[in-house]
């Protein structure tokens, strides 16, 4: 994915959501498919009761239907959705996608963040994986899902420490032409 970058901007980190969204996913397929082919099984039978028996043939492709339509709506439009999703750093802005939200990349530039919170839970201390917190002085956006949250806020705590002090000529060479005081 070609990420929209300004002049002087330049990437950091890009990464996508953490793979634990796709967990569910993966149950949903492989339960999908132990029932589908229970099924299957079952109306092979040679012993099954007359009023099956005549039918065995519709079923087979009732089942096989419901498994294809099931799997690409439980499984395949989840994994799709996480492989669109992006969480981009740069030197000026965090860039995110969600899988839950569709459409284009939001970003949240690094000299409106007040503070980054990141939250993590027990369970995830091996991958430490959670959710990012960008509080604003409007309120917040919550990222979530981000692989290794720490690590990921002290490169944008990095990122907005130097940004705020080694402020580029052209953004001061602009400040001054509005009349502003750099």
């Amino acid at each position: 994915m070609k990420v929209p970058l300004h002049e002087r901007e330049r990437v950091i980190i890009k990464t996508r959501e953490h793979s634990r969204v796709l967990r569910q996913p993966i149950v949903a397929f492989l339960l999908l498919t132990v029932i589908c082919t229970f099924l299957l099984g079952y109306l092979s039978r040679t012993d099954l009761s007359p009023w099956l028996a005549d039918n065995a043939g519709l079923w087979v492709v009732v089942t096989l239907v419901l498994w294809a339509a099931l799997t690409l709506i439980w499984c395949v439009a989840p994994w799709v959705r996480w492989l669109r999703s992006r969480i981009v750093l740069t030197t000026e802005r965090i860039l995110f996608r969600s899988s839950f939200t569709s459409g284009k990349l939001q970003s949240v530039g690094l000299y409106t963040v007040r503070d980054l919170i990141a939250h993590t839970k027990k369970q995830n201390a091996m991958t430490r994986a959670g959710t990012l917190d960008i509080v604003l002085g409007h309120g917040y956006v919550r990222i979530a899902h981000v692989p290794s949250v720490p690590y990921f806020r002290s490169l944008a705590i990095e990122a907005m420490t130097s940004l705020r002090n080694n402020q580029s000529p052209v953004q001061t060479e602009a400040s001054k032409s509005e009349g502003m005081a750099p």
